[in-house]
């Protein structure tokens, strides 16, 4: 991948000819006038159009921004809505649940890309180009949780969970075109969104207080073959975002009530280099070939809410309908990039343009939505359904999302909120321990995330790519019991489409893709049972999977420098080790539900990719390690009682 690239680019003249002809064309154009339009320029930049700066435009980092703002606001916001509880608990009592819920929908955000520092073969071209970019993206995404908590604690009641997720989505530059831009926006982003985070809320009577931590796996495959020269290329980002929310539920003697709320949404995410191939060399356009560094974009989302509704019981159902208002702000400044063709002039020497990016903010926009929420009288379960619509100068679009939850221990509601019960004072309850020994067979669902360190020995050149996707499968397994001590051994298997990739080394011109279809380990376990319900556990053994690797072309289907390696790869299953923790709780007599992370190496494997020439292999050395979280509900069937520990 490194070796032939040179004489490819050196070797083809009508290709070299065409480059420094079209990038002589660029700068004659910097002659005419500008135009008042979707993009204007000044300066020298005055009559070039986004067309001839790919970075111009700013579509894969205006996609990131709103892929942000979508999984903020759609998972991030208002957590403690989904907390519930038995609405009389004893004192000091046992609780839990399970949950998953849904959402989808479409955003349109509108923002101003400008382009500054540009230079030409290392000359500085005065002036700057501002686009006004418009993206709209569609999204559909599912989270799932389980959380336990200690109920009417001091007349609290305080919850702790784990929850995985993934989001969905596909962006589309829908920009107007203009006379600097006569095809309007070009570019296009399918992207994925798994998260894994952990929460806890706490009550006491109306007041509510909550906090999220998540960590995002950002996937892209961008596509802007005309105006940027990007064929279906791998982006990859990475970030954590921290979430807090506070409010009060003030209930009226005529079952009405009003929820004043805040929250805070803190984010960072740090993006991949791009390369970036170019239309120029392509043969589709007229723009260069370098690479995209994003910055690290920042967010801090503030959030105003007020929520009313009443609460209807009817038969063994009790309903509750609202309606909500919000004000949100972003606080921090718009996001930046710079774009460096350093590396192709290294190839055609004197052809290479620079410059820097910056795309202004979301800023202050609204948000209306009317729901229901729902209780089933005597059980467990909970559920909810809602439609949001958000409006303001730099963004519009509306999101439907609904969820389910079963909680341990249901009682009748006393309070006419089904998701904010008071911790008020009630008989205790008899406590019953829970019998962990048996066979147990689950399924599960989860991210698998993770790093790839590759070596080339041939070129002494090496590059990381990160993966991450959604799994799903199962585990089966047998524990022992031994007073609050248990032991037990399983074996479980997660397939998904986890994958991710880099920029490879010393080229513009190829991208390193590494997937990973499946995982299994087989491991042991040691557990306590603190509470009653409740199971601490860590977990240690082998693990093994399947790793793919592959070589990209980013020259599109031309392929105009006759790469004979382009979608070369190499798959092997390899074996390691693991290690991990987690948590169980039992629903019911039968069914637990479990959170869990592991963390797994599969140590170094050598893989030859087909090189299509001489040599026939290109050797490349491997390191696969990461993690796998999971939330995962097993039934049990017990067939010992619990033997008493003796001190």
């Amino acid at each position: 991948m490194n070796g032939v690239i040179r004489a490819s680019v050196t070797g083809n003249g009508a290709l070299g000819r065409r480059i420094v002809a079209g990038a002589a064309f660029v700068f004659a154009l910097s002659a005419s006038s500008g135009a008042i339009a979707a993009c204007t320029g000044t300066g020298a930049l005055a009559g070039i159009g986004s067309q001839f700066l790919p970075f111009a435009a700013g579509g894969a980092v205006s996609s990131l921004v709103s892929a942000i703002n979508a999984s903020n606001t759609a998972f991030l916001t208002q957590s403690t809505a989904f907390v519930g509880a038995p609405a009389n608990p004893g004192p000091d009592q046992e609780g839990g649940g399970v949950w998953v819920r849904g959402i989808g929908g479409e955003v349109t955000t509108r923002s101003t890309a400008t382009t500054t520092g540009v230079s030409f073969a290392g000359a500085a071209v005065p002036g700057d180009i501002s686009c006004a970019t418009e993206n709209r993206l569609s999204f559909a995404g599912v989270q799932m949780g389980s959380d336990m908590a200690r109920l009417n604690w001091n007349g609290w009641n305080v919850h702790v969970g784990s929850m995985i997720g993934y989001l969905g989505a596909k962006s589309r530059d829908i920009s107007a075109p203009g006379p600097l831009n006569p095809l309007g926006g070009t570019f296009q982003d399918t992207l994925q969104v798994p998260f894994v985070g952990m929460y806890a809320a706490a009550t006491r009577g109306g007041f509510f207080i909550d906090g999220q931590v998540r960590l995002d796996y950002y996937q892209n495959s961008l596509n802007d073959p005309v105006v940027g020269g990007i064929f279906n290329q791998k982006l990859d980002a990475r970030g954590y975002a921290f979430s807090g929310n506070i409010g009060y539920n003030h209930q009226f003697g005529n079952n009405w009530f009003i929820e004043p709320s805040a929250g805070l949404v803190v984010s960072r995410v740090s993006v991949d280099p791009l390369n970036v191939t170019g239309a120029l060399v392509a043969g589709t356009g007229l723009t260069l070939p370098g690479q995209l560094n994003v910055d690290d974009i920042r967010s801090t989302l503030g959030r105003l809410s007020l929520r009313a509704g009443t609460t209807i019981v009817s038969g063994n159902m009790a309903w509750q309908p609202f309606a909500t208002a919000s004000v949100y702000h972003e606080f921090e400044g718009g996001a930046t990039a710079s774009f460096n063709g350093d590396a192709f002039a290294a190839l055609v020497p004197g052809v290479n343009m620079n410059g820097n990016l910056r795309m202004s903010s979301i800023g202050t926009y609204g948000q209306f939505g009317l729901g229901v929420a729902a209780q089933v009288l005597n059980t467990g379960w909970l559920g909810y359904l809602r439609a949001d619509y958000r409006t303001g100068s730099n963004i519009d679009g509306y999101s439907l999302n609904g969820g389910l939850r079963y909680q341990f221990s249901p009682e009748q509601i006393a309070s006419i909120s089904p998701f904010y019960t008071k911790a008020a004072k009630a008989p205790a309850m008899a406590r019953t321990a829970y019998n962990w020994s048996g066979f147990f067979i689950g399924v599960g669902a989860g991210v698998l995330n993770g790093k790839t360190d590759y070596f080339f020995p041939a070129a002494l050149s090496s590059t990381n790519p990160r993966y991450a996707g959604f799994v799903g499968g199962g585990q089966v397994g047998y524990d022992w019991q031994m007073g609050k001590w248990v032991v037990g051994v399983e074996g479980n298997i997660h397939a998904g489409n986890a994958h991710g990739a880099r920029a490879c080394p010393n080229s513009v011109f190829y991208t390193c893709e590494t997937s990973m279809d499946w995982l299994g380990t087989a491991t042991a376990r040691l557990g306590y049972a603190y509470w009653d319900r409740s199971l601490a556990y860590v977990r240690a053994g082998a693990a093994f999977g399947n790793t793919k690797v592959t070589g990209n072309c980013n020259t599109g289907p031309l392929n105009l420098f006759g790469f004979t390696n382009c979608g070369t790869n190499d798959s092997h299953t390899s074996v390691g080790w693991t290690v991990g923790f987690g948590t169980e709780f039992a629903l019911t007599n039968n069914w637990t539900v479990r959170t869990e992370t592991n963390y797994f190496d599969l140590g170094t494997t050598r893989y030859n990719l087909p090189t299509g020439g001489a040599p026939a292999f290109e050797a490349v050395d491997v390191r696969n390690r990461g993690f796998i979280s999971t939330v995962g509900l097993n039934y049990r069937f017990p067939i010992e009682p619990v033997l008493a520990a003796r001190y």
